[in-house]
């Protein structure tokens, strides 16, 4: 099957925050569901995040409302504190606006209490009153997506991670987000298979990354010490019986066509935990499915 290119929409930028808390059973994350008039993935589970706005992207501003010096904030976040940044801050934000955490404390030593909860206050006007800095330093570093190119909505997105207590809560917006939860990676991966949580693309990739870390302290460790990853932008083909998905580590990525069995797919659905480069979504389902027919 070949898909006819088309001129690609611009992406825009955009960060995710995965917060993750330990758990007696290994750690969960928080999911929030899209609101389902949502343009982009209506319905889906994400992790907290959205697109840059203006007041994120003065770099200049937030390095004296942050908790670290600059040489600091270059090394969490791996690149140049002018770009990178701007990123950060938005991950922040959009965690208070969609899950009502903010990930801040006092400017004096940043040593203050667990993150606070959206209260309904502007963000800025919330960081000035209460004269706190964004706690940057509890970010660590996962990846970087790009949305496939036949999307007619785009994102350059890059994804952090950041710790919270056992304790903490969240909760949706009820706007652009209606649900959201805590959960383990597997069993998010397990519900998504069943069809009862559906997850984006992005986040069940995400999901099964995770799948690997029991405990907070390891997930942490290599997030603040990895570097940026190459950024992923999966390929979308679309199919007579939904889409397929298929990620930069698949053998088909480079091809001009993919070949595929479309009465095989449904047999071809892979397991929890099973590697997989490409995704069939199938009614507002993706699901990881075996790659066939490769040279």
């Amino acid at each position: 099957m070949t898909v006819q290119s088309r001129h690609p929409a611009t992406p825009s930028p955009s960060a995710t925050l995965i917060l993750a808390r330990q758990h007696e059973a290994g750690i969960d994350v928080y999911l929030l569901r899209r609101s389902a008039a949502s343009t982009f993935m209506p319905g889906t589970y994400v992790f907290p995040g959205g697109n840059l706005e203006a007041e994120d992207m003065d770099a200049a501003y937030w390095k004296n409302h942050v908790d670290l010096p600059e040489d600091q904030l270059a090394r969490t976040l791996d690149g140049d504190v002018d770009r990178m940044l701007p990123f950060a801050v938005a991950a922040i934000r959009e965690t208070w606006e969609e899950a009502g955490l903010l990930l801040a404390a006092p400017m004096k030593g940043f040593s203050g209490p667990e993150p606070v909860a959206n209260n309904g206050t502007p963000f800025t006007r919330q960081l000035q009153d209460g004269g706190l800095g964004l706690s940057i330093s509890k970010l660590g570093r996962w990846h970087h997506w790009i949305t496939p190119e036949l999307m007619p909505r785009r994102f350059d997105t890059f994804f952090f991670v950041a710790p919270v207590g056992q304790n903490q809560c969240c909760r949706p917006d009820n706007h652009e987000t209606v649900h959201g939860t805590w959960v383990n990676p597997r069993k998010a991966l397990t519900e998504n298979a069943r069809g009862s949580l559906p997850l984006s693309p992005p986040t069940l990739v995400t999901l099964h990354q995770l799948l690997p870390f029991i405990d907070l302290d390891t997930l942490m460790a290599e997030a603040r010490h990895r570097a940026w990853p190459a950024p992923i932008m999966p390929r979308l083909w679309p199919l007579d019986n939904g889409a397929l998905i298929i990620e930069p580590w698949d053998p088909d990525y480079a091809r001009e066509s993919v070949r595929v069995d479309i009465d095989r797919l449904e047999a071809d659905l892979l397991p929890v935990g099973v590697p997989f480069s490409r995704l069939w979504r199938h009614r507002g389902i993706c699901r990881p499915v075996r790659c066939r027919g490769v040279d």
